[in-house]
């Protein structure tokens, strides 16, 4: 019988399709698709054009598309942020149920997480370990459980699915409201857009847009809006995504102000 099985998270060949975020990470590391993809497929089940935190709707609905049913479970244990049990205890109560062949979607501490026998995945660790690392949070609130299945009978031929949403756009399938709005944002806003041509030829539909500005703090110090978690990487592959982006720097501008860069005197 097929099984669900945790894995390493995915962050693809090229730094532009990788997703820092745990919601993604914990999708790439039972489907194997990136992280880009994975964001991707989550803005389409959210609507929304920047992932930076995803909720649980958006990742048990995005599992699904990938035909892989959530499953609630608390094993008797009272689930909540505040007052739930840390992950430890959590292990501990559940060390029958804990089989190497189960599955079980976490969020603890704010952070999704992956649990499979004794072990442990997630966007931090990147990889499979034990669940005793010294990577992993053990003290966090355990407010969610989830156990992951496929959807139908394996032996009919159910598996996982990477759906068409969670692949990158061709270039052909854009539309051009996207293109425009994006552009016409980026010029009002001062900030500047790189086409980067991955194929042979210009035409090439796979081609990154990269962003670049010249916000500062007070102290006339680059400011990154990546490291600062405002947006999820400078480069994005479709028009829709850079527009998101967009927006949101936009936002940390109305309600931190806009300082542009000065050379010193």
């Amino acid at each position: 019988m097929k099984n669900i099985n945790i894995r390493p998270v995915n962050h693809g060949e090229t730094k532009a399709d990788r997703n820092r975020y745990c919601g993604p990470s914990v999708i790439s590391a039972v489907t194997g698709m990136t992280t880009g993809e994975a964001a991707r497929l989550l803005r389409h089940v959210g609507g929304r054009k920047c992932i930076k935190g995803s909720s649980i709707r958006e990742v048990t609905d995005a599992l699904q598309m990938c035909n892989i049913k959530s499953t609630y479970k608390n094993f008797g244990l009272k689930l909540s942020r505040s007052k739930g049990p840390t992950l430890a205890a959590w292990l501990r109560h559940t060390v029958k149920e804990r089989t190497a062949k189960r599955v079980f979607l976490i969020v603890a501490g704010h952070h999704w997480q992956l649990v499979q026998g004794r072990r442990y995945v997630c966007g931090i660790v990147g990889e499979p370990v034990s669940i005793r690392d010294k990577k992993v949070k053990r003290r966090a609130r355990v407010s969610n459980v989830y156990e992951l299945s496929l959807l139908g009978i394996a032996e009919a031929g159910a598996k996982i699915e990477i759906p068409a949403e969670a692949r990158k756009p061709k270039a052909d399938a854009v539309a051009t409201s996207d293109y425009a709005a994006a552009k016409r944002l980026a010029k009002k806003m001062n900030i500047e857009i790189d086409l980067d041509y991955l194929g042979p030829s210009r035409q090439s539909h796979d081609i990154q847009k990269w962003i670049s500005y010249d916000d500062v703090d007070e102290n006339n110090e680059h400011l990154d809006f990546a490291d600062m978690g405002i947006i999820d990487g400078h480069c994005s592959y479709d028009w829709y995504e850079l527009h998101g982006k967009l927006e949101e720097i936009q936002r940390y501008r109305d309600e931190h102000g806009y300082r542009r860069y000065k050379e010193a005197a």
